[in-house]
């Protein structure tokens, strides 16, 4: 764990979830399985001389971030009367699946940015195994939700994955997770409100997804069923829409505007819960 992540990785985490060193380590593991990360870094590790230094850093860097989100959602929202094997033993084939459907269940301009992400990675040189692995990690990451949310609703994971991801992409929840990504932070207390709003954001994605499913009264078309729930509650989505369009006015935002951002979204995934 140290030699992949780091030596403040562990005091990271238990800073920002009060878990123990022992908690930590078991939930590195858990991401590290189910996600494959250990096959991953040592394919990059492999590309010594292939690549640029700056190149391998880039593959290394975003994929660690991955592990440390989902370090945290282990640490947060695992089962804890499961063993490490029985968690990876239920999230990873999730991983797998949505990882061979993954352009099947998102919208057509995200898919276009995947590609192009990976377009970009080959041009220097990247075999596209390793680019296709890094530039679809972030979306994949959702596999956690994913399972978790098929299971409680006994549904087929893809048909919750094309709920789940055109509906963030319907309310521009993939555009507010990029700009709680690019915030920059200068101390301590803003990296772990940063954190924070990923964490919120997934969870509001993840609920939301929910209320849709819960509202469906048959096995209908997913744009069908998303597009009916959206016209449904038009007018709660509405303010969600006019902050969103206000973030967009300015190019650096202030951390108090996530929060309130995050509360509006809360608000709305409850008051969409009431109304079903």
């Amino acid at each position: 764990m140290v030699n992949d992540m780091g030596l403040n990785f562990a005091t990271r985490m238990k800073d920002e979830t009060g878990a123990s060193v022992a908690e930590v380590a078991a939930c590195f593991a858990m991401a590290r399985e189910v996600f494959g990360f250990d096959p991953l870094w040592r394919d990059i590790e492999s590309l010594d001389n292939q690549v640029s230094a700056e190149t391998q850093l880039e593959l290394m860097f975003a994929s660690r971030r991955i592990v440390r989100r989902a370090t945290r959602w282990f640490l947060r929202a695992r089962n804890r009367s499961w063993s490490i094997s029985e968690n990876i033993a239920f999230f990873r084939p999730a991983f797998e699946t949505l990882g061979e459907h993954l352009y099947e269940v998102m919208e057509e301009s995200e898919v276009a940015e995947h590609r192009h992400a990976v377009e970009v990675l080959v041009a220097k040189q990247v075999p596209e195994h390793i680019a296709r692995q890094v530039a679809h990690m972030s979306s994949l990451f959702s596999a956690l939700d994913l399972a978790q949310i098929a299971a409680d609703q006994h549904s087929d994971i893809l048909r919750v994955a094309n709920v789940y991801y055109r509906l963030g992409a319907k309310l521009d929840l993939h555009w507010f997770l990029d700009q709680v990504n690019h915030q920059p932070v200068g101390n301590h207390w803003q990296a772990m409100a940063r954190a924070s709003f990923r964490e919120d954001l997934d969870w509001q994605q993840r609920s939301l997804t929910s209320v849709v499913l819960e509202g469906c009264k048959d096995q209908g078309e997913c744009d069908t069923i998303l597009a009916s729930w959206i016209a449904e509650h038009e007018q709660l989505l509405s303010r969600w829409t006019h902050m969103l369009a206000d973030f967009k006015t300015t190019s650096t935002h202030e951390f108090a505007k996530f929060s309130v951002a995050l509360r509006e979204l809360n608000l709305l995934q409850l008051n969409c819960r009431a109304s079903a």
